[in-house]
C-alpha cells in the first residue's frame, strides 16, 4: 500500500456574498491542490476528514474530494 493512497480532485470553489462573487482555490494556502498525492489521517462525522498532503499540510475537508489512485 502507498503511503499516499488518495488524490485530491476539486479545483476552485465559489465564494458568493453580496457583491462578492470570486473562484478561490480551495484551500486557504491558495495552491491549486488538484492532483495532488493524499493521505486520510482521521475521518469525522458528516462525511469530513483530516488530510495530510506529501509536502506536510494538513487540512480538514470534505471526504467528496478524494478519490483512490
Amino acid at each position: 500500500m502507498t503511503p499516499f493512497p488518495y488524490v485530491w480532485r476539486w479545483r476552485y470553489r465559489t465564494l458568493e456574498y453580496p457583491g462578492v462573487h470570486a473562484r478561490v482555490p480551495w484551500f486557504g494556502d491558495s495552491v491549486d491542490r488538484a492532483g495532488q498525492p493524499c493521505r486520510v489521517i482521521v475521518r469525522g462525522s458528516r462525511n469530513s476528514a483530516l488530510l495530510e498532503f506529501e509536502d506536510g499540510y494538513r487540512v480538514i475537508t470534505s471526504r467528496a474530494g478524494l478519490r483512490r489512485r
